[in-house]
């Protein structure tokens, strides 16, 4: 009954999809779920890996914004978890941990399977809490598991939760009949409906108190609203998830693939010559997590950084991303004043033109020579393809930075980039779940939009084990996977650890070679599978008319020998040439 009640008041929250693995402890949820997916009032995915589970489950409440369970049984099930809960609470997306557990008499008695898992995402969700399921129910307790549910998915508003919940034995019924459940509210709605809360204020007085030139704060609402003078020169930073701000609008920016795309987009390379040709102030929307340049201009003591978050307390005080510790303030809302200086302006478009130019420059020179691809022209070739309502999911490490490079943000298109812990696992089970979320929100259409992944063939291989889809499973309709597959890890190319002074160790543990058959991957999961080695042919295969049923992962032979001379290459030439004509 417990089970029931559960999964009730989850849908009238609005809960459209959730995810189960097999397991005894967890069979009254289960089966509640399966009774409701069978009265077409959710849609039921079942996996048998709970780390891929999860990152299902973290896939669809990305793309939907609707609390989405991932179901597991009692013991390891329950710490699989934690990686995708993790990228949840950092990325602020509803995924909830709706895990099975023993009575708690159990503990300390040697039972199989019993483990302290109500705390094991203390760190990793914004909320928890370990219900007892073992007791009788009647109306007065039935209210109050509502009103439970109600709280904890209030709360995950800003990240990921963790319901822990005690069934004791019997856990199945004697036969497939309904059981009857104490009703709910008789409108539909939640027992307890909550008002979305403002964030932690604590500090908004040393806010308001160091508000100064071009963060001065508003009379009307003193702790929370900047106000920006645009006539000083302004440059806005948009960090991983940064919403749109129409106060914003009119200001050079720079975005991360996965923010909003701005009117007035500024190429990240630009970041070298802003260190020289400095900014007098910068604006914060969003994390920053991609760019070591855009992390020196942040750092730069000499121009005042305003932060807009919804600041928030999570356990080491009121959290706002500024890691350098340079904010000026830290605010909810901005208003700006003044007109922006037309040579700032054209310093900011030569800057990014420049980069741009860069950019293509150098792919094109590579091609010219006959060069093998790298996972630069991977990205540059599937930037080149989208089209608007396509979705695009990238992997962490180079795919994300590289398509940094080749263009995203574009206007119409959605991204989506694990940022929140900027981890490669679940890559794949995240691309399936946006992809099912995707397709059902098209569903009355001929064909969906189409969802790409690029990712690399580390970020692959970790997560292969999501191809592994049941029969009686929802499908992806419009899914392709696009793997450079550079043998190894190409990132670690450009950092310290790539240094040519370094490389006697480095290939065994950072490039990591691996010389895994991804056909034979796919062959044994029946996925299509295609090899390309030449830029025509993956433009070919990434044309937006190609017809993919299903899911199909393209599988690019590049090299990353010549990452690191790449990089420099292409931070020389963004930079050269701007500061003679300013």
């Amino acid at each position: 009954m417990v089970a029931g009640l559960i999964i009730d008041e989850l849908l009238r929250l609005g809960m459209v999809d959730a995810v189960v693995c097999p397991g005894s402890r967890s069979a009254p949820l289960a089966r509640a779920l399966v009774q409701a997916a069978d009265a077409a009032k959710v849609r039921l995915h079942v996996r048998i890996d709970e780390r891929s589970a999860a990152f299902l489950a973290l896939g669809l409440a990305s793309r939907t914004r609707k609390v989405t369970p991932v179901i597991t049984t009692s013991g390891t099930a329950v710490a699989n978890l934690v990686p995708a809960m993790v990228e949840a609470t950092a990325s602020g997306i509803p995924l909830l941990a709706l895990t099975a557990d023993r009575p708690a008499h159990y503990r300390g008695t040697g039972a199989n399977q019993t483990i302290v898992q109500d705390r094991l995402f203390a760190d990793a969700s914004v909320v928890e809490f370990d219900l007892d399921g073992t007791a009788p129910v009647t109306n007065a307790t039935a209210a109050q598991i509502r009103a439970r549910i109600d709280r904890v998915v209030a709360a995950m508003a800003s990240g990921a939760g963790h319901l822990n919940v005690r069934f004791v034995e019997p856990l199945v019924p004697g036969d497939d009949s309904v059981a009857d459940i104490p009703e709910g509210r008789a409108d539909g709605g939640p027992w307890t409906t909550i008002a979305p809360t403002n964030s932690n204020n604590v500090g908004a007085a040393a806010i308001a108190a160091h508000s100064a030139n071009s963060a001065t704060t508003s009379p009307a609402n003193a702790a929370s609203t900047a106000t920006i003078d645009i006539s000083r020169r302004t440059l806005v930073i948009a960090g991983s998830n940064a919403p749109h701000l129409p106060e914003l609008e009119d200001l050079p920016t720079i975005a991360e693939p996965n923010a909003y795309a701005p009117a007035h987009p500024v190429h990240p390379l630009a970041a070298g010559t802003f260190a020289q040709i400095p900014p007098e102030q910068i604006v914060l929307v969003g994390r920053p997590t991609l760019h070591r340049g855009i992390s020196k201009l942040l750092a730069n003591p000499d121009i005042e950084l305003t932060v807009v978050s919804d600041a928030e307390n999570h356990g080491f005080g009121v959290e706002f991303p500024d890691v350098t510790a340079n904010a000026r303030a830290v605010v909810k809302h901005v208003q700006t004043v003044g007109d922006q200086d037309p040579q700032w302006t054209k310093i900011c478009e030569a800057a990014s033109e420049l980069a741009v130019k860069s950019v293509r420059e150098a792919l094109a020179e590579s091609i010219e020579a006959e060069e093998p691809l790298t996972g630069f022209h991977v990205a540059a070739a599937l930037t080149d393809s989208l089209r608007t309502g396509d979705n695009v999911v990238l992997g962490a490490s180079n795919p994300v930075r590289d398509a940094s490079y080749t263009g995203l943000p574009f206007p119409g298109v959605n991204t989506y980039a694990g940022r929140g812990a900027a981890g490669i696992d679940g890559t794949v089970a995240t691309a399936i779940g946006i992809a099912l979320a995707s397709d059902r929100e098209h569903a009355d259409e001929i064909r969906p939009p189409r969802t790409i992944a690029l990712m690399g063939d580390l970020t692959f291989q970790h997560d292969s084990a999501a191809l592994a889809i049941g029969p009686l499973e929802p499908r992806p309709e419009n899914l392709t996977i696009v793997v450079a597959n550079d043998a190894g890890g190409g990132i670690f190319e450009t950092l310290e650890a790539g240094s040519p002074a370094l490389r006697g160790s480095f290939e065994r543990i950072f490039g990591t070679p691996q010389d895994v058959n991804f056909e034979g991957i796919c062959q044994a999961y029946g996925v299509e599978h295609v090899h390309v080695d030449r830029l025509p042919d993956l433009l070919a295969q990434l044309h937006p008319d190609t017809d993919v049923d299903g899911i199909r992962v393209i599988e690019v032979a590049t090299t990353r020998a010549t990452r690191r001379q790449l990089h420099h290459k292409l931070a020389y030439n963004a930079e050269i040439g701007v500061l003679d004509k300013h």
